[in-house]
């Protein structure tokens, strides 16, 4: 009998990877999606999942109780762009919906409980930064992350349930927002566009969501111990070698006004996460490089191009 998966976020970038990828495996998913939903992302698997819509009020947490899903995998989250990330309305919204689904898990015997914190968490960061290092959060978004953490962890303790949360850093693949920094980059590359930046000497650590998605099959195969990982490429790039990078793979030379906006508040100049303690619980694993990732995407999806 396939394991089943309750998914969330399932039609957001990282849902989606995710979603592709466990299906070639054995497990059944279900996903949350709401009315107004867009799933487009999921066009070429959409039809192998049981699909939920919560917008049915209290309706959806029975219908995921009786299909007693062996695992939550917690993808989903609102206010994850600039403008939101301070708006404690849609914030705390979060925080709700992990209610409802703690309050599902609980009706489940839930196994494992996989949720997905962020980088956020730890406030400005300037190196390299294992679990250890002190969250400090410096806007509302890396706030109610580190309180639904802190929430989910009390829960599971109290009901026995294995919990996992992963803090991820930055990601690479295809269907990405257009406004993140790579599908931007590319397509005013690609567009002989200007782009007004920074000086660009922040540091990112890309992984490839591919990669990011193997990590989670591994994740949900192993007796990985209760607690919080970092999930990071360890191969960071400067915001001027990443954009060097990508003229490079298109060929095309690139417009930009280096040191033309300020760095922000609160500006992070090298984020990247240590992995040791993931890898000693799960094992090695390995990763492709950003150049790789580049060259794959700039090839296959037209979208940004």
């Amino acid at each position: 009998m396939k394991k089943k998966i309750l998914l969330t976020g399932t039609s957001g970038f990282l849902g989606s990877h995710i979603a592709k990828y466990l299906l070639n495996f054995d497990f059944d998913l279900i996903a949350l999606k709401r009315t107004t939903s867009d799933l487009s992302r999921c066009k070429s698997f959409k039809n192998k999942i049981t699909w939920i819509n919560v917008d049915t009020e209290g309706v959806w947490k029975e219908k995921v109780i009786k299909l007693k899903p062996k695992y939550i995998i917690h993808s989903a989250w609102i206010g994850v762009d600039s403008e939101g990330r301070d708006d404690i309305i849609k914030q705390t919204k979060n925080i709700s919906f992990l209610s409802d689904l703690l309050y599902v898990s609980k009706s489940t015997n839930l196994t494992k409980f996989i949720n997905f914190g962020s980088q956020a968490e730890y406030g400005v960061l300037n190196r390299k930064v294992s679990e250890d290092f002190e969250a400090n959060p410096t806007n509302l978004y890396g706030v109610t992350k580190l309180a639904s953490q802190q929430i989910l962890k009390t829960f599971c303790k109290l009901n026995k349930i294995d919990w996992v949360w992963l803090r991820l850093f930055s990601f690479v693949g295809e269907n990405q927002n257009s406004n993140w920094l790579i599908p931007q980059l590319i397509s005013k590359i690609t567009n002989k566009e200007t782009l007004d930046m920074t000086m660009g000497h922040q540091k990112y650590s890309f992984m490839d969501v591919k990669d990011f998605s193997s990590i989670i099959l591994k994740i949900l195969n192993s007796n990985i111990e209760s607690g919080v990982y970092n999930v990071s490429s360890e191969e960071p790039y400067t915001i001027r070698e990443l954009s060097d990078l990508i003229s490079s793979k298109l060929n095309v030379p690139q417009k930009i006004n280096w040191g033309v906006l300020p760095y922000r508040l609160n500006q992070s100049m090298h984020i990247e996460g240590d992995m040791t303690k993931l890898k000693n619980q799960i094992g090695e694993f390995n990763l492709v490089t950003l150049s790789y990732s580049l060259e794959k995407l700039i090839s296959k999806n037209k979208k940004y191009i």
